[in-house]
């Protein structure tokens, strides 16, 4: 007997004048299978290939552990090194850890992964990580120092981006079996749990790094929230390497959810938004817009007097534009001293 795939049945059933399924003396059976679900795991596969490329980069890993593990002491991308991930167990074979990386001065790692979906066994999945970690950093030090010195810290987080809430147990004591008689001998260890529900999409938003903007295209539940919310992170990108990522992100993740079209409107978005500089003009106004909208959401009442400065400040540098014409001053000059585009220019002339 032989299985084929739902796919080539379609193609069969299309073209089945021309092709002749069944060989002499073969059985044919369709292959059952949930190509929902298929479909589903190879987006999540593209989602978890994404946060290791994100983390990947040492400026967003440090950025990531200063944002959301709020560390009292900051961390710089420069005092990272990332490892080697090919921890294989006896009861993870070929299982790997997402992302780890240590400091360089101190014998400090930091172990990332990435859920999609509740794992019931994850701490003993982090512990079992840890041991592979102490076992390796114990041989590190053996080389480079001639003899073992002390174990290692391991700092576990486990980024939860799924729909669901998170009901797993973070310390592996809460799963060992209760005897107060032997309660001295169970094992503290709690991983840090980020889960994208936990955040609002302008928390995300305004810690302006990668990692949050995928964290909020993870938790849009519909094609509107996901237009809206991209469209917000490509006003404020400026890295060039941002741009590619973010690019990435809409080609590999966003096209399937949204079609083709709109994924290809973004596309091009970004594709200004890296041909065009921003003036300090532009620059200027961007920065009092995000600066009034973060007071706006803090102080409530006060959002409608900010906008009103805002606008204050705009009115300011357009009739200066103006009596800068009115005198004679040559549109270089002032597209110089103010520090405007021409396109700008031409605006606030169009406004006389």
């Amino acid at each position: 007997m032989k299985f084929i795939t739902h796919e080539q049945y379609i193609k069969y059933l299309k073209n089945r004048d021309f092709i002749q399924l069944k060989e002499e003396g073969t059985e044919y059976k369709l292959q059952e299978k949930n190509y929902e679900e298929e479909k589903i795991k190879e987006i999540d596969k593209r989602h978890d290939k994404m946060f290791r490329n994100i983390l990947s980069r040492k400026k967003e890993m440090a950025q990531f552990l200063n944002q959301f593990l709020e560390l009292s002491q900051k961390i710089k991308g420069e005092e990272l090194i990332q490892c080697p991930t090919d921890f294989i167990t006896k009861q993870y074979k070929n299982r790997y850890s997402d992302i780890v990386y240590r400091l360089k001065e101190k014998p400090v790692y930091f172990l990332v992964e990435h859920q999609s979906t509740i794992d019931q066994e994850m701490t003993l999945r982090i512990w079992e990580y840890i041991g592979e970690i102490v076992r390796k950093e114990r041989t590190r030090q053996e080389i480079h120092y001639n003899r073992s010195k002390v174990y290692p810290i391991v700092v576990p987080i486990v980024i939860y981006t799924g729909y669901q809430k998170w009901n797993a147990r973070t310390n592996f004591a809460e799963k060992q079996y209760q005897s107060a008689f032997y309660e001295r001998y169970k094992i503290d260890l709690e991983y840090n749990l980020i889960s994208v529900q936990d955040y609002t999409f302008e928390e995300l938003l305004e810690k302006r790094s990668l990692l949050g903007n995928i964290m909020i295209i993870e938790k849009c539940k519909k094609k509107e929230e996901i237009s809206t919310q991209v469209n917000k992170m490509i006003e404020m990108i400026e890295e060039t390497k941002d741009r590619e990522i973010l690019s990435e992100i809409v080609s590999n993740i966003i096209e399937p959810i949204i079609g083709a079209e709109k994924a290809k409107e973004m596309l091009e978005k970004i594709n200004e938004k890296e041909d065009v500089s921003m003036s300090p003009f532009t620059k200027m106004l961007l920065d009092l817009e995000i600066k009034g909208e973060r007071r706006g959401r803090k102080k409530g009442k006060l959002e409608g007097k900010l906008e009103g400065k805002l606008e204050g400040k705009l009115e300011t540098i357009k009739e200066t534009v103006k009596n800068m014409l009115q005198l004679g001053e040559t549109e270089e000059k002032i597209v110089k001293y103010m520090g405007i585009s021409k396109e700008e220019l031409e605006n606030i002339k169009s406004m006389n």
